[in-house]
């Protein structure tokens, strides 16, 4: 926590880069502080105390652990570190479908040639889920799903979680000028609604995905997908 400065200028820059509109005084509306507070902070002309630094923190969704055992608390943050790559980055959870997939095998090169991504990348993932017991390599390089199916819950960081769905939103736009449009589905759709039907709107969004799942998993696995559901407000709360 000795760098907020940094922190906070990243995360305002990521947010500046989805919408170029997003301003300081939003960002600092968000943290729950002054515009002049987070512009200091991020110019280096003002250091936070422990508690706002804390506060920011869990704002931005990020974890930390005050335990005074330093082993304990090594051992935290890396299996914090691991979670975090894990759920941040989307390959990985695709490397677990290539599993499922005739000839597939725990080969870096074979696996980044197959998701498009680095050797680099695919042998730290590959490592990882390893060591984390999620996956098993057998001799002849094929591997397979040892832990039950990967959900995230409140220990998670949250951090990791916006990550993730931000590398989706990524590949997406990849995706829809390099894939042909028979062999996908882009669908958008803007309305007028009564926010006190949300909760029902995303128990149906939940059905879909599922109700999708067990469609294209039926017979045997040939390629793999990614599926993405997006619903949000258009219109700010304070406006509403």
């Amino acid at each position: 926590m000795n760098d907020m400065g940094h922190i906070l200028k990243t995360e305002l820059e990521a947010r500046q880069e989805l919408n170029s509109a997003y301003s300081l005084r939003s960002f600092a509306r968000f943290l729950e502080t002054s515009p002049a507070t987070v512009s200091q902070v991020i110019s280096g002309k003002r250091h936070l105390g422990r508690k706002s630094q804390e506060k920011m923190l869990e704002k931005l969704g990020f974890q930390y652990s005050s335990t005074p055992n330093k082993r304990v608390q090594k051992d935290q943050i890396k299996l914090e570190e691991d979670l975090f790559e894990l759920i941040g980055h989307w390959y990985y959870f695709a490397i677990l479908s290539l599993a499922n997939l005739k000839g597939s095998k725990a080969d870096p090169r074979w696996i980044a040639s197959q998701l498009n991504i680095s050797p680099e990348e695919s042998n730290q993932a590959i490592n990882r889920l390893e060591r984390l017991g999620i996956i098993e390599i057998n001799k002849d390089k094929s591997y397979r799903q040892i832990s039950p199916p990967l959900k995230t819950t409140d220990e998670v960081p949250s951090m990791a979680i916006r990550n993730y769905h931000k590398s989706v939103l990524k590949m997406a736009q990849l995706k829809i000028d390099e894939v042909p449009v028979e062999k996908r589905e882009y669908r958008a759709l803007t309305i007028s609604g009564n926010s006190k039907k949300l909760k029902r709107a995303k128990e149906i969004i939940r059905e879909l995905k599922d109700l999708v799942s067990d469609t294209l998993e039926t017979g045997p696995s040939d390629t793999v997908y990614q599926l993405s559901i997006q619903l949000f407000p258009l219109v700010e709360k304070e406006n509403i």
